[in-house]
C-alpha cells in the first residue's frame, strides 16, 4: 500500500515546516522552532523540519504526510499572491501542486502574513481535500506571532479527551485569539460532498 493511500489513519498531533529568511535565521527568530520547544515543554511530540527551497518543501510535504501527523503548520512569509521560502517565492498554483497530495483529511494553518484568502483557497482546497485552512489576515509582529499561535494550540490540545480539532472548537479558540491580541483570522473550509469551499465566520456559534 503507497503512503498516500494511508491518509484516512491520523494522527492528533502537529507537524511544522518552516522556511524564513537568513536575517530570520540569523536572529534566531524561528517561530516553529520556538513552537516545538513549547511544546517540549507540555509534553507532546511535534514534528519539525526547516527547509529553504521549493525541492525541499516538496520533500518535507511528504514526510509529513507519511508521519501521520493531522496538522500542518506552515512557517513563512508572503503576501496576498504568493508564498516565499529562503530561497525560493511560490505563487498560490504552484504552492497548491506541491502540497496539495499531501493535505487530504489535514488541517493547513499557515503563519505568513496576508496569505490565506480566496485566490489560496479555490486553488488549493478542492484539489486536495483538506479539512480547512486557517491564517492571520494582515501583517503580524514575530512576537506577536509566537505568543498567538503557542495560545491557539495550547486551546486546541490541552484537553485529554479530545482528539480532533473539530469546527466549533477552533472558532472558539480563534475568537479568544483575536480578543487577546486583536489579531483578525481567514478561515476557509471544504464543502464535504463536493469539490467546493466556503468563508468560515468566526463569530457563527
Amino acid at each position: 500500500m503507497s503512503s498516500l493511500a494511508k491518509s484516512s489513519r491520523t494522527e492528533f498531533s502537529l507537524h511544522i515546516i518552516e522556511s524564513l529568511r537568513f536575517s530570520d535565521e540569523d536572529g534566531n527568530r524561528l517561530e516553529g522552532k520556538i513552537l516545538r520547544q513549547i511544546f517540549k515543554l507540555s509534553g507532546h511530540k511535534v514534528g519539525y523540519l526547516y527547509i529553504r527551497t521549493r525541492q525541499e518543501l516538496q520533500i518535507a510535504v511528504r514526510q509529513f504526510h507519511e508521519s501521520q501527523r493531522r496538522y500542518l503548520h506552515l512557517s513563512c512569509h508572503g503576501n496576498p499572491t504568493n508564498i516565499g521560502l529562503t530561497l525560493n517565492r511560490l505563487g498560490f498554483a504552484e504552492f497548491a501542486s506541491d502540497v496539495s497530495p499531501f493535505l487530504r483529511n489535514r488541517r493547513l494553518f499557515l503563519s505568513a502574513c496576508a496569505v490565506v484568502n480566496e485566490d489560496l483557497a479555490k486553488v488549493l482546497i478542492p484539489g486536495s481535500g483538506c479539512y480547512s485552512v486557517i491564517g492571520p489576515r494582515k501583517t503580524i509582529y514575530f512576537d506577536d506571532s509566537v505568543l498567538m499561535w503557542a495560545s491557539f494550540y495550547h486551546l486546541m490540545f490541552r484537553d485529554p479527551a479530545i482528539d480532533a480539532m473539530k469546527g466549533g472548537k477552533i472558532r472558539w479558540a480563534l475568537r479568544r485569539i483575536r480578543h487577546a491580541f486583536g489579531i483578525e483570522f481567514d478561515y476557509f473550509k471544504r464543502i464535504d460532498g463536493r469539490r467546493g469551499y466556503t468563508r468560515v465566520d468566526i463569530d457563527d456559534r
